[in-house]
């Protein structure tokens, strides 16, 4: 048995501290400034932001921003298109590629490979992490976005933070002298003062949410949540955090005047967040909107909290032999009936009868992926099978891990039968339970673990990243 510990994650969060201290400082290059004001459409905006009374000017002006940028500027990008001349064919992600040294120059640590479904091409998409260049490509997902019209509010001369959320998401605050505060602003989302989005709308379990600019680095958690306590239940090593801050916060060289309006602004913003005095546009939340509507669930961020998809029952006219098996990797199902091989199908709840509670999880920083549970209440998820004939022979296949006191039961049975959960069991007792069925099911049941992060503690199907050999899950039936 594997142990996630606390010190590891720590360790990777203190590193992306310093990796985003280091990065606002490109947004006040010369260069990157004169490059950002040529794109923008400023007399446009000023002309749209005095036709709006609702707000001040430098309010309506932002929303204005926003709109622009989301609607006409940048664009989001699930999979690219293939690349091919000629060939119309859809993309999936197809794992990793290492960078050239141009797309290293930019910024690009990573480069995700897009494998065509029709001919096979492979078609690279850089995830570029230089602003200059986000201002030429103009596409990507919420680091891209949220990088770029980050430095475009910079380049306009607007006191700018830089917001990064450990739970793997990043967005801009742009300080606001009317309002005598910092508003949020999600260019994914075409969102202005909504901060509490997250946690109420996407059903975020936050930990950390920290600001970065030019002058402060800035523990801002408290603005995106109405749940302080389970907040601060969620946060290993929260001293050596704040530690970190403060280290990188006595890099700044302010003058004395500065540091003592810097210190009396946050001391006052530290009072807001702390009373909740600055939750923005309160209301009802959805979920996530950029994105496709599979990678929004799949990532848990759709506003379902891990609601059930629609049930799908798998029926087979296999004479001889059926064999499922599904890849988290590569996020397959591929299906193979008396020898033959069939379509494969895209998407982990696709096939599912049932599943509450689950997302599938990528950590970036680990390399790793599974499906998770979305809180630290139980989860299920369960397959049903219809034959054409009785089973005479089944074997089942499963790779997941369990750390602390998580557990993940599985239970095999007909479809009518009660099922028994156990937590060790034999293949011999898995055929003996679905031997002469017609009609079965599969069921796991994730549950357990420690302290508030016991979601993280039952990994169903984890994986390698980018291995596209393992098989997460497979079933295998004679008859």
């Amino acid at each position: 048995m594997k142990c996630i510990c606390n010190l590891g994650m720590t360790e990777n969060l203190l590193a992306a501290l310093d990796n985003h201290y280091a990065g606002v400082f490109k947004y006040e290059e010369v260069s990157f400034i004169n490059k950002a004001l040529r794109v923008i459409p400023l007399e446009q905006l000023k002309e749209a932001a005095l036709k709006s009374s609702t707000l001040t000017f430098h309010e309506n002006f932002m929303k204005e921003l926003l709109r622009w940028f989301k609607e006409d500027f940048f664009s989001w990008v699930d999979c690219k298109p293939c690349s091919r001349i000629g060939c119309n064919g859809t993309t999936r992600n197809g794992g990793g590629l290492q960078p050239t040294v141009d797309e290293a120059g930019y910024g690009a640590s990573r480069v995700e490979a897009h494998q065509c479904t029709l001919c096979g091409g492979v078609t690279r998409f850089p995830r570029y992490n230089d602003p200059s260049k986000l201002l030429e490509t103009r596409e990507g997902r919420c680091g891209e976005w949220a990088n770029c019209f980050t430095g475009i509010c910079r380049a306009l001369g607007y006191d700018t933070r830089y917001v990064y959320d450990v739970t793997d998401h990043v967005w801009t605050e742009v300080f606001s002298p009317h309002l005598d505060r910092w508003v949020h602003c999600d260019p994914c989302e075409n969102a202005w003062d909504r901060p509490l989005v997250y946690e109420q709308g996407w059903k975020k379990q936050l930990s950390y949410v920290i600001a970065f600019s030019r002058d402060e680095v800035v523990d801002v958690t408290m603005r995106y949540s109405i749940e302080h306590d389970a907040v601060r239940a969620r946060r290993p090593d929260e001293a050596r955090v704040r530690e970190r801050i403060t280290q990188l916060n006595k890099r700044f060289n302010h003058s004395p005047d500065k540091r003592q309006a810097l210190r009396k602004r946050l001391v006052k913003e530290i009072l807001q967040m702390s009373a909740n005095n600055n939750l923005g546009n309160v209301g009802s939340y959805e979920g996530r909107q950029s994105g496709s509507a599979e990678w929004r669930q799949s990532r848990g961020e759709d506003g379902s909290c891990g609601s059930s998809p629609a049930p799908a029952i798998i029926q087979t006219k296999a004479t001889s032999s059926f064999t499922l098996r599904y890849n988290i990797v590569t996020d397959l199902y591929h299906i193979t009936t008396d020898g033959k091989d069939s379509p494969t199908v895209q998407g982990w709840p696709s096939l599912v009868f049932q599943a509450r509670n689950l997302f599938k999880k990528v950590e970036y920083d680990w390399n790793k992926v599974y499906l998770a549970r979305n809180s630290s209440d139980k989860a299920t998820i369960e397959w049903r099978f219809h034959c054409a004939y009785p089973i005479k022979k089944a074997e089942v296949s499963v790779v997941s891990d369990v750390f602390h006191s998580g557990r993940i039961r599985w239970s095999y049975g007909g479809e009518d039968s009660e099922l028994n959960l156990k937590d060790n069991y034999s293949s011999d007792e898995v055929d003996a339970a679905l031997r002469n069925k017609d009609k079965i099911r599969i069921v796991a049941v994730l549950e357990g673990g420690d302290g508030n992060n016991s979601w993280q503690h039952t990994q169903l199907f984890r994986a390698d990243l980018p291995d596209e050999s393992v098989t997460s899950f497979s079933i295998s039936l004679s008859f």
